[in-house]
């Protein structure tokens, strides 16, 4: 039975945790079910989870999926432990011995992992079954030792006082420098989202990578590099939807400012070309300047659609998802039937409309 210490962390943090990422769950419950033949779920659940233990590529997609699940839960908790009125666990916790701590951690972390433990333990059954017992002993290692991790760094975390977060290299290097409104949420991603700034471009990187290799005898068919294009704003999706909070966080207080809305929406076009510039570059090194520069404005005009349909149904992330999910398969839809071209103005067109709508009516939603 759990203890008392077990029970007051996981409710702070494991019901926050789930409530706080609830958009992601249902995400990943849509992934692996909703999209699956009506009918047959079972059966290509039970495929997937047969190549989970059988393939080792599987597995390492798979405990690197859990590992980015388990780095946003230190995240949460990090920040939890920051809010003044959870500061008394600092006395409560510290009171019980190291063992106990740890222990209670451990069970916090437990629940937080229990979608990917009740996974990984489906997966060990069949293993058993099907005598891959090399590949049940790896998934139940792994399971124990990045649970342990997690512990034993809140333990660590917890044995320290709060200290102030020192201001990133780039702002203190930039204190003196002129920062026009475009470059703003640059600056947030170097100094709060420095981590969901390097998974976005690991992710973009890797499906790059992975488009253009599985279809390297079609690079000559614009389709290719337009799902390439796709993949990229996916990518992005999550530092488009940061961009749209800070902007209702901390920049309210600019739409009192006598901006007009074509000039705003020309600083957000600036703000995601700084953001995507590595992949800028890539379309002019990979490409000739015409269909660079073609590519580069449907790049564009997908991002500001991403960006512009926040403006429509805010920022509920359960909401969010499932746009972002219609919007994927329209567009690539739209580019299988050779439309590629015409996406440009129609994402800008749409975006345009949302935007103008929207903009200061926003808070009204």
């Amino acid at each position: 039975m759990p203890k008392p210490l077990s029970n007051i962390l996981v409710k702070l943090f494991a019901r926050g945790f789930y409530k706080v990422n609830s958009g992601l769950l249902i995400f990943m419950f849509v992934i692996l079910v909703k999209l699956l033949p009506p009918g047959k779920e079972l059966y290509y659940q039970f495929f997937i989870l047969l190549n989970f233990v059988n393939s080792p590529v599987m597995m390492l997609l798979f405990f690197a999926c859990w590992f980015i699940y388990t780095i946003k839960s230190w995240q949460y908790v990090a920040g939890q432990l920051r809010i003044v009125h959870h500061q008394f666990l600092y006395y409560s916790v510290l009171s019980v011995g190291r063992k106990t701590q740890f222990k209670s951690w451990f069970y916090m972390q437990f629940i937080i992992s229990l979608p990917f433990v009740f996974y990984a333990l489906l997966a060990s059954v069949i293993g058993l079954v099907f005598h891959h017992y090399l590949m049940v002993a790896i998934i139940l290692l792994f399971t124990v030792l990045l649970i342990a991790l997690s512990a034993f760094i809140y333990l660590k975390q917890i044995s320290r006082l709060i200290r102030e977060k020192r201001q990133s290299t780039l702002l203190n290097l930039g204190q003196s420098w002129g920062k026009p409104f475009f470059s703003l949420f640059i600056y947030q991603i170097f100094d709060k989202l420095k981590l969901a700034f390097v998974l976005s471009k690991l992710l973009s990187y890797t499906v790059i990578v992975s488009v253009m290799f599985s279809f390297a005898d079609a690079r000559g068919d614009i389709r290719v590099a337009a799902f390439a294009v796709l993949g990229v704003v996916m990518a992005h999706a999550i530092l488009i939807y940061q961009q749209h909070r800070f902007g209702l966080v901390y920049l309210l207080i600019t739409r009192n400012f006598p901006y007009s809305l074509s000039r705003l929406f020309l600083q957000y076009v600036l703000t995601y070309l700084l953001l995507l510039l590595p992949e800028c570059i890539w379309l002019f090194t990979a490409f000739n300047v015409f269909s660079a520069f073609g590519l580069l404005f449907l790049l564009m005009s997908i991002v500001m659609l991403f960006h512009c349909v926040l403006y429509r149904i805010g920022l509920a992330m359960n909401t969010y998802l499932p746009w972002l999910l219609g919007l994927f398969f329209a567009i690539s839809l739209a580019i299988l039937f050779g439309w590629v071209w015409a996406l440009v103005p129609v994402c800008f067109g749409i975006s345009l409309m949302l935007f103008y709508r929207n903009y200061y009516r926003e808070e009204l939603i």
